[in-house]
């Protein structure tokens, strides 16, 4: 990882306040502003993952908080979810058919990409100010 120096100007305040976390921190000022920028900047899109997928999630910087909201608060369709549930029962008792493997496959990929849209939106949302639900909260929430 190569390191570049970049100047900023900050406030009297917002540097005691930057000194002050390092104090307590025992590190230096350079570092937290490092991890403070880390922290709230938007992330960054995989280079592992399928180019259609990737070039979604690069996209989904340019929604507004609103859609961003509503891809993070989405959930699978029901009826799939069933589905697959059906299909890994057969693929545990041996019962899975060739057809059903495709179709469990597809379902399976489907379902780690709408997870990672959901993930995606709200690491968008935090970089963007908002606080999101915690775990609890989240499990709480009908799916």
């Amino acid at each position: 990882m190569s390191l570049h120096t970049h100047q900023i100007t900050v406030s009297d305040s917002l540097y005691r306040r930057l000194k002050q976390q390092a104090k307590t921190m025992r590190a230096s000022v350079d570092d937290v502003a490092h991890q403070t920028l880390e922290r709230f900047l938007p992330p960054t899109v995989e280079a592992d993952l399928p180019p259609e997928l990737q070039t979604e999630l690069d996209a989904m910087s340019q929604l507004s908080d609103n859609a961003l909201w509503q891809i993070a608060e989405s959930a699978m369709n029901p009826d799939k979810v069933a589905l697959y549930d059906v299909m890994l029962e057969r693929l545990q008792s041996n019962q899975l058919t060739a057809e059903g493997r495709v179709l469990l496959d597809q379902l399976r990929d489907e379902s780690q990409a709408l997870t990672l849209r959901k993930a995606h939106a709200y690491a968008l949302l935090q970089s963007r100010g908002h606080a999101l639900p915690s775990l609890d909260d989240l499990n709480a929430t009908p799916q």
